[in-house]
Formats: C-alpha cells, sequence, structure tokens
C-alpha cells in the first residue's frame, strides 16, 4: 500500500511537470515517501528547499507585496518566488492578504504557524554565530535586521521612551520604507512592526549600515559622518542603544 501511494505521488508530480512544461525536471520525493519518521526531517520538505527560509524571514513581522519580496529575496526570479510562495501557501506558512492601501495591493504574510519560524531562524543565526567562520558578506534587509535585533537583544535593557527606527535597503534605486518601535517590556529589549505613537529619538538608517554598527566595527558617529544613519532626537538613546548591542553579552 506504502509503494503504491508512493507512485501515485510521483505520477501526480511528473504529470505537474508536464503540464508546467518541466518533464525534464528531476521528481523530488520527500522525507516522508522515503519512511523517514523524524518531525525535524518533515519539516524540511516544507521549508527545506532553497529561498523558503528566506521568504519565510521577510514576511514574519508583517505583509510584503511581491515585488518586495523579489527585491528583498537576494538572486531568485520571478518564477521561483511564485512557486515557492505557492508551496508555502499549500503548506500553511504564507497566506494572501490585501493591503488597506487605495490601491487594495495584495501581499503576503506569514501565517500564525508561520511565525513561528522566527525561533528557527533565531536558533539558525546563533548556531552559525558560534561556528568557525561566523563572518558573512553582502547586506541586510529591514526586516532581517530587526529579526537579528530580536535575537541578540541585550540582557537587562532598562525601561525608556521608545525610540522610532525606520530602515531601508539602500541597495535598491527606490527603496520603500520599513518602520519600527524599539521599546523595552520587562527588562527585554523589543523591536516591533510600526513607529511608535510618540518618540524622544528618531533613527533612520540603511539597514546594512544599522547593522554594521549594532554588530559590525562602524561606531555610530562614522555611519551619521557617511549618511547611512541619521539620528534625530535625543541622540544619547542611540548611543546608549548600540552601546547595549556592543557589549560581550550582546
Amino acid at each position: 500500500m506504502r509503494g503504491t501511494l508512493n507512485l501515485s505521488r510521483s505520477r501526480v508530480k511528473i504529470a505537474a511537470n508536464i503540464a508546467e512544461g518541466r518533464a525534464d525536471v528531476p521528481i523530488k520525493h520527500t522525507y516522508a515517501e522515503h519512511g523517514d519518521a523524524c518531525r525535524a526531517a518533515n519539516a524540511l520538505d516544507v521549508v527545506g528547499d532553497r529561498w523558503s527560509l528566506v521568504i519565510a524571514r521577510e514576511v514574519v513581522l508583517g505583509p510584503k507585496r511581491f515585488a518586495d519580496l523579489l527585491a528583498s529575496v537576494r538572486g531568485i526570479t520571478p518564477s521561483v518566488l511564485s512557486e515557492r510562495l505557492r508551496t508555502l501557501q499549500a503548506a500553511g506558512v504564507v497566506e494572501p492578504v490585501v493591503l488597506s492601501d487605495l490601491g487594495r495591493t495584495r501581499a503576503y504574510q506569514a501565517t500564525p504557524w508561520g511565525r513561528g519560524l522566527e525561533s528557527v531562524l533565531e536558533s539558525l543565526g546563533r548556531w552559525y554565530s558560534a561556528g568557525p567562520s561566523p563572518e558573512t558578506a553582502g547586506g541586510m534587509t529591514p526586516d532581517g535586521v530587526a529579526l537579528a535585533m530580536r535575537t541578540m537583544a541585550p540582557p537587562g535593557w532598562s525601561s525608556g521612551p521608545a525610540l522610532a527606527l525606520t530602515l531601508h535597503d539602500g541597495r535598491l534605486s527606490d527603496p520603500p520604507s520599513f518602520p519600527y518601535t524599539v521599546d523595552s517590556d520587562d527588562g527585554r529589549l523589543t523591536v516591533t512592526p510600526g513607529l511608535p505613537a510618540a518618540a524622544r529619538t528618531s533613527i533612520r538608517a540603511d539597514a546594512t549600515a544599522w547593522s554594521e554598527v549594532l554588530f559590525g566595527t562602524t561606531s555610530l558617529a562614522a555611519a551619521e559622518h557617511d549618511g547611512g544613519v541619521v539620528v534625530g532626537g535625543d541622540r544619547s538613546e542611540a548611543a546608549r542603544l548600540v552601546k547595549a548591542f556592543r557589549t560581550p553579552a550582546a
């Protein structure tokens, strides 16, 4: 019975490939079809394909338009993005939504189950950081930096006025801006989508430049001088935030 079921699934995949003009694409079998009941292995059937976790990273904090995802998921093609979104939607990881703008724009967001992948991304980031070569090259997306801040949030963050953080991806020709609120909750720093109702300090920055200030070797003053970071209002709060992330504990 098991062999018959697997054969039927393969035939369905072959038919789908033929219908899409991809008859020469090798059929991929799932871990379940190979008889592996490990739930970690079966999770890889859902998000183990190239790009899938990166797409999830970009929709965990809020909805993104197809064009936003195409720009943020570096190297992906429109056809592959469409295929991955269909697969993730069928698996229950993402769902389509209609934004409340005048154009009623279609977008994609993580489902409640899909948002659970943030802890997976956090664990992967910490695992890679503990490896023999944790250095990386390239840039960061706004939500990528926001998630990194949540992952590496320094302990014992003292309560204070919320900061308004607005990030954009300077690698794009006309990048959209993404707003966040940096605040505290029971002694832990929080980063949430959307600007605070009131803020004494505002930070506008290129996402990569801001990541280099928090996690790299660029000083806040140097980033301000280069124009990658612009601080408004009480600069001491921005400096306090940077110092917290630069401590060895963080």
